[in-house]
């Protein structure tokens, strides 16, 4: 079979199983596979050294978003975490046509998974938080979309797809729906009062228009995307002069930092994100940077000034 053919296949039994921008994610990456090896060269001819001169090609790229629509050329090259996510989608791809029977062996089998260097913490920091507040507060649909962002610890996909039934302020609590392992799912999530309030005063000026969306967009009424909700953090990011982090993810990282340091054990914080294993948990929300772990260390030793 045609590589060509093998991920018009690939993609089309994708959709059978994933979300739109997963599909998406993975034909991206691929896509340049085929350009680097040729749409029409046979998959059974594909070699383990074919694949490893494509991730050579990735490292050694100098320029990054050559051909992006939105972002400018930079010439940063490509960061490990991005060939990291090729290698990941091309061992998926060539153990997916194993599976399918398109060809007797693996060449992706070998080929290794890049490092990953460890990185900051990806929180959002309280003083931006504190500073993205009240540069939103003037505006109530944005001062709500932030306050139920640092409250909840939701998935901006989860925030975008709230709906007005999903909401019940009386309870404190909302249902969102977010994209983890196996799919989409639905889960609740609890809101206090400083939210709550914010909510509800965004509800009194919420326009009355035909979509149940809770959030929706100024210019056109309709739902409020994730692109959209990026777009709002940006502009009050720039207008608070920001410099930190402050997508949407770095809510998530700020609730469960904020939990953890102040005494909220794992599995409580693993529930409230969602998150089926504790593990990812503590992987990729318990990071700490060098001068929290001495804090840390000095709070929790048995030799700390609080402990003698």
């Amino acid at each position: 079979m045609k590589l060509q053919k093998a991920f018009d296949e690939f993609v089309l039994d994708s959709k059978t199983r994933l979300s739109s921008s997963t599909v998406c994610w993975y034909g991206q990456r691929l896509r340049r596979l085929l350009k680097f090896l040729g749409g029409e060269t046979e998959v059974e001819q594909i070699t383990t050294s074919n694949l490893r001169s494509f991730v050579v090609s990735l490292r050694e790229q100098k320029i990054r978003w050559a051909d992006h629509p939105y972002h400018p050329p930079s010439n940063s090259g490509l960061s490990p975490s991005t060939v990291h996510g090729y290698v990941r989608v091309i061992r998926r791809f060539f153990r997916w046509l194993m599976l399918e029977g398109l060809i007797e062996t693996d060449p992706a089998k070998r080929v290794q998974m890049p490092s990953i260097p460890k990185e900051p913490p990806k929180a959002i920091s309280q003083d931006d938080l504190s500073q993205l507040m009240q540069t939103a507060k003037p505006d109530p649909r944005d001062y709500a979309i932030i306050c139920f962002l640092a409250d909840t610890g939701c998935r901006v996909g989860g925030l975008a797809g709230l709906s007005l039934l999903d909401l019940k302020l009386d309870l404190g609590c909302a249902v969102v729906r977010e994209k983890g392992r196996g799919g989409w799912k639905s889960r609740t999530v609890y809101i206090n009062e400083l939210t709550q309030e914010a909510l509800a005063r965004w509800l009194k000026v919420r326009s009355d228009v035909e979509t149940e969306a809770l959030f929706i967009s100024k210019s056109t009424g309709a739902r409020l995307t994730t692109g959209g909700v990026y777009r709002m953090l940006e502009r009050l990011a720039l207008k608070a002069g920001i410099t930190g982090r402050f997508n949407p993810h770095s809510f998530r990282h700020g609730w469960a930092r904020a939990a953890l340091a102040n005494g909220a054990n794992l599995a409580d914080v693993a529930q409230v994100l969602g998150h089926e294993d504790e593990a990812i948990t503590i992987k990729y929300y318990g990071r700490w940077a060098r001068s929290e772990l001495q804090e840390r260390h000095s709070k929790f030793s048995p030799l700390g000034e609080d402990n003698l």
